[in-house]
């Protein structure tokens, strides 16, 4: 099977670490996954961060849940990775494949479809190119412009929260634990980095972001140390502020012939758990699988059938992801006093309850439920 991989973006090998790094944080099966793959050995360890424990609270309420690796019976529950770093190790992984076309940077100004294959219009620096295939894979994003040039529906629900996200440095050692901190206005999440540093994560309402990042460093500083606490100490710095929308999106059928959507063109989620970027990986090591099997039955990998047997295979992680998200956010922004009662009474539950603890480090993890191959460590 020939694959064309279309990226807008010239991946920068060059780019030297700075304060302002941003990263992704890969839960514990996606690492699995990239180690079948042959991926994980080849990014710098230099730029992973190992996220060994999770604390979660009710910020002004008893409701608390530890969440540990040892409890698991793994070193870590996930990792803070720097982007240029999987971006690295992605591009030296595709290069060993003969199979595989980069065509960078490029964009895609027309799609369009036959019985027997799919017709792309690049622009490319060299000028209009035309691609056929029998498979069309769509990951462009949430804000995914080809999703809507194919006419997918999508449902939105607006959580009213932008996500303020910088690099801070904390005046205590983070020990490799990941904090969730629940507030009225939304959930602020500080994850572990290395050099002490914090991937700060702060959902604030839209009318308080213009003021937020007016502030000065040390002003912004104060107003986070007043969100989150004294549990690291005092915050000495703040990097570059930039800022997202928060929503749920979801497309009602993600395929069509010779079409399927993966990833946050698909679904987009909440980052209050960290899943979105596990979800899409996962979609794409099911992807993978299902095409390696209908091709090697002989079948259309761009038929109905096989896409629709993918469907099935992520419908249930899915929607289980989406709606945990989706439930989180409704449950610890309430203010209602039987919702508030109820979600603290559930933190103190998952931390003297075994069973919910696993359950939920189960999820935390990305190891619920049915597992692709490539999470199982097979690659045939």
């Amino acid at each position: 099977m020939h694959v064309a991989v279309i990226e807008a973006v010239q991946f920068q090998s060059d780019q030297q670490p700075s304060y302002d790094v941003r990263t992704i944080a890969l839960s514990h099966g996606s690492r699995k996954i990239f180690e079948t793959l042959d991926i994980w050995p080849l990014i710098d360890p230099q730029a992973v961060c190992p996220i060994r424990s999770i604390h979660v609270s009710d910020r002004g309420r008893p409701g608390l849940a530890h969440l540990n690796g040892a409890d698991a019976g793994v070193d870590a529950l996930g990792y803070v990775i720097e982007n240029r770093a999987i971006g690295s190790a992605l591009m030296t992984r595709i290069a060993a494949f003969d199979n595989i076309d980069m065509i960078c940077p490029a964009s895609v100004s027309d799609i369009r479809f036959d019985a027997n294959a799919a017709l792309l219009v690049c622009d490319t620096a060299e000028g209009e190119r035309l691609l056929h295939g029998r498979l069309v894979v769509v990951a462009d994003g949430g804000r995914s412009g080809l999703r809507e040039s194919l006419g997918m529906r999508t449902r939105t629900d607006d959580y009213e929260q932008t996500a303020i996200v910088c690099n801070v440095t904390p005046g205590m050692d983070h020990q490799h634990c990941a904090y969730e901190r629940f507030t009225e206005s939304g959930p602020l999440a500080l994850l572990p980095m290395n050099d002490q540093r914090c991937w700060c994560v702060w959902a604030a309402h839209p009318d308080d972001v213009e003021g937020l990042l007016a502030l000065s460093d040390e002003d912004f500083l104060a107003r986070l140390q007043k969100r989150f606490g004294d549990r690291l100490g005092r915050f000495s710095r703040v990097g570059e502020r930039y800022t997202y929308p928060l929503a749920r999106n979801r497309v009602d059928l993600h395929y069509r012939e010779r079409a399927v959507l993966i990833g946050n063109a698909a679904h987009t989620v909440h980052p209050v758990a960290a899943q979105g970027f596990n979800l899409g990986l996962r979609d794409v090591a099911w992807l993978a699988e299902t095409l390696h099997f209908a091709v090697a039955e002989g079948r259309d990998p761009g038929s109905l059938e096989v896409l629709q047997r993918y469907a099935d295979q992520r419908e249930q992680d899915n929607k289980r992801v989406t709606g945990f998200t989706h439930a989180m956010i409704k449950v610890f922004t309430s203010r209602m006093a039987p919702m508030i009662a109820s979600r603290n009474l559930g933190l103190l539950l998952v931390d003297l309850v075994p069973e919910l603890k696993s359950a939920l480090l189960k999820r935390t993890m990305g190891v619920s439920g049915r597992q692709s191959r490539l999470a199982r460590g097979l690659s045939e």
